[in-house]
């Protein structure tokens, strides 16, 4: 939930520094833009990174497999 919250953020504040980019174009930008869709940048790829650090990286799709067959299921394959 968390990584998706993350890019979530990431989303919104690349469509805000694009806005931003638009403005600026025709010599009306708000600085206030740019540093909200920088913020929203670098919290949401700080929220992914911390979100990616807890999941495991190993696949589960064969869980049940393993334990039917008798190998252990946190062992690597």
């Amino acid at each position: 939930m968390a990584f998706r919250l993350g890019s979530a953020f990431v989303l919104i504040g690349t469509i805000v520094l694009v806005v931003f980019l638009l403005t600026f174009s025709i010599n009306q930008a708000n600085p206030l833009t740019l540093l909200a869709g920088a913020g929203l940048c670098i919290v949401g790829l700080w929220i992914r990174r911390r979100a990616a650090r807890r999941q495991e990286l190993r696949a589960e799709r064969f869980r049940m497999l393993r334990r039917w067959t008798g190998q252990n299921p946190d062992e690597d394959l």
